[in-house]
């Protein structure tokens, strides 16, 4: 019996990681997979978490793709909760709306690249992370609105 217990438990766990694995796209727009999905699944005493992680390449251009689940995405709410702006000589920050979802946006200017954090699910928790390298703001954005936040959303 605890052997059975131990095999529904562990691929309870599996099919948890390889469901977020699933929501990541194969290919974005001209952006093809350079990475086979990783994840991970994290319990502490804060909660429990599970994470997919995925890269992109097109030509020398590189993007990742993270999708967060549980409590480590729930510590990455709080931008969320203010709505912000700055503008620096080296930066951008900034809360705003990436197709109806909210979302954080960081450029740095010398880097040429940054981070988008859209909040998927407030509930449950999840986030959707988006990092990107030699593009600016409006390039990782065309990025955000070509993936399917709502199908991601409904398929938790």
């Amino acid at each position: 019996m605890k052997n059975i217990l131990l095999t529904f438990f562990f691929s309870s766990v599996l099919f948890a990681n390889s469901n977020l694995c699933n929501l990541l796209p194969k290919n974005l727009n001209n952006y093809k997979e350079s990475s086979k999905c990783e994840y991970t699944n994290i319990q502490s005493n804060y909660g429990k978490s599970s994470q997919a992680y995925k890269e992109y390449k097109n030509g020398n251009k590189k993007i990742s793709i993270q999708l967060i689940k549980g409590s480590m995405a729930y510590q990455m709410m709080t931008p969320f909760m203010m709505p912000v702006q700055v503008e620096t000589n080296d930066m951008i920050m900034k809360i705003t709306t990436c197709k109806n979802f909210k979302c954080a946006i960081t450029y740095d200017k010398k880097e040429n690249g940054g981070v988008i954090i859209v909040l998927i699910e407030q509930n449950i928790p999840v986030i959707l992370t988006l990092t990107y390298e030699k593009m600016n703001i409006d390039e990782a954005m065309n990025l955000i609105n070509k993936l399917d936040l709502k199908k991601i959303k409904n398929s938790l």
